[in-house]
C-alpha cells in the first residue's frame, strides 16, 4: 500500500515553459471565455435561437464555462507563485473548497461528455421522431441537465476518498496526494473514456449517415438547417474525441509504455492545455458553421440567413 504524499503548495518555481504556456492560455482563454458567456446570454435572449437545439448548446456552454473556471482554481493557479495567496485565502475562507474543486476535475469529464453527446442525440431524434423531438427537448432539457449532474457523480463514487486533498497546516497551504487512489481513479476514468469514445464515435457516424440517407427527402429549407446543426454537433464531437483519445492513451501507457518519457513528463501540462482548447472550442464551431450566430454576433458583416424552424415535418424514406 502506497503512503500518502504531502507537499507544500507555497513552494512553486515557475520555469520558462510554464511562463510561455500561461501567456498562451491567457491569450486564447480570456477572449474565448468572454465569447462563451456572450453566446450563453445571446441564445437565452434572442428569438432567433428558439430551437431546442440551442437550449442544449446553452447547457453545453454553461458546463464548459464552469469547467474552465474550475480548472483555474483546481489546477492552473497553483503553478503560478503570484497566485498562491489567492488559493490560500479561499481555503481559509472556505475550508475544503479547493479539495472539492480538484475532485470536480474528475466529475466534469462525465458531464462534459453527456452535454456533447446530447447535441448528436438531438440531431438523430430530429430524423427519427420529427413530429415530437422539438417538444421533447424543449420541455425536458432542464431535466436532462439535472440527470447529467446526478449521473456524473456516480463514476467518481467508485473510489471512496479524495485523490487529492488541500488543507492549511501550521499556516502553510498543503496538498496531500494519495497515489493508490489516484492510480485507481485514472484506471476508472480510462475505462469510462474508452466507452465514451466509442459512444460518441457511433453517434457522430450515425448522425452523418442519417443526414446523407435522408437528404433527398428533406425540403430545401430544412435540409440546409439540418446540415448546419449536424455539422456543429459532428465537429464539436470530433474535437471532444481528441481529449478522450489522449486520456485513454496516457492511461494505457502506464502498462505498455509506448509514449516517450519526455512527453509523459509534461503530460499534465498537455492535458490541461488541450482540455482548455476543447472546452473553449464551441463558440468558434458555432461562428464557423452557424450564420444565425454570425448575424447576431457580427450584425454588420454577416450575410442573411434563414432562422431555425421549430418542428418541421420530415418524411421517412
Amino acid at each position: 500500500m502506497s503512503l500518502n504524499i504531502t507537499v507544500s503548495m507555497e513552494e512553486v518555481n515557475l520555469d520558462l515553459r510554464m511562463k510561455i504556456l500561461t501567456v498562451v492560455e491567457l491569450g486564447y482563454g480570456i477572449p474565448s471565455f468572454i465569447c462563451m458567456v456572450a453566446f450563453l446570454v445571446m441564445m437565452g435572449s434572442s428569438k432567433v435561437f428558439k430551437s431546442s437545439f440551442y437550449r442544449l448548446v446553452q447547457l453545453d456552454l454553461l458546463t464548459n464555462i464552469l469547467l474552465y473556471l474550475n480548472t483555474w482554481i483546481a489546477l492552473r493557479l497553483e503553478s503560478q507563485p503570484s497566485c498562491i495567496f489567492l488559493l490560500k485565502s479561499i481555503e481559509e475562507l472556505l475550508p475544503g473548497f479547493l479539495t472539492w474543486c480538484k475532485y470536480l476535475t474528475w466529475w466534469f469529464l462525465h458531464i462534459q461528455f453527456l452535454s456533447a453527446c446530447s447535441l448528436s442525440a438531438h440531431r438523430i431524434s430530429s430524423f427519427w421522431w420529427p413530429t415530437i423531438y422539438e417538444m421533447f427537448w424543449s420541455q425536458y432539457y432542464v431535466a436532462c441537465g439535472l440527470a447529467f449532474v446526478i449521473y456524473s457523480f456516480m463514476p467518481t463514487l467508485i473510489w471512496h476518498e479524495f485523490a487529492v486533498e488541500v488543507s492549511i497546516e501550521n499556516g502553510i497551504l498543503m496538498k496531500t496526494l494519495r497515489p493508490t487512489t489516484i492510480m485507481f481513479a485514472l484506471n476508472v476514468t480510462a475505462g469510462f473514456s474508452t466507452a465514451y469514445f466509442i459512444i460518441i464515435s457511433v453517434l457522430g457516424i450515425t448522425t452523418a449517415y442519417i443526414v446523407y440517407k435522408m437528404e433527398k427527402s428533406l425540403s430545401a429549407i430544412y435540409s440546409k438547417v439540418a446540415k448546419k446543426l449536424t455539422k456543429i454537433a459532428f465537429t464539436y464531437s470530433a474535437v471532444y474525441l481528441g481529449i478522450l483519445f489522449w486520456t485513454v492513451a496516457t492511461a494505457l501507457n502506464f502498462y505498455i509504455g509506448v509514449i516517450p518519457d519526455l512527453i509523459m513528463e509534461i503530460n499534465n501540462t498537455i492535458m490541461v492545455f488541450c482540455s482548455g482548447l476543447m472546452t473553449l472550442s464551441l463558440p468558434y464551431v458555432l461562428l464557423f458553421f452557424d450564420t444565425n450566430v454570425k448575424k447576431q454576433f457580427f450584425p454588420k458583416s454577416a450575410t442573411t440567413d434563414i432562422t431555425l424552424i421549430s418542428s418541421p415535418s420530415v418524411p421517412y424514406n
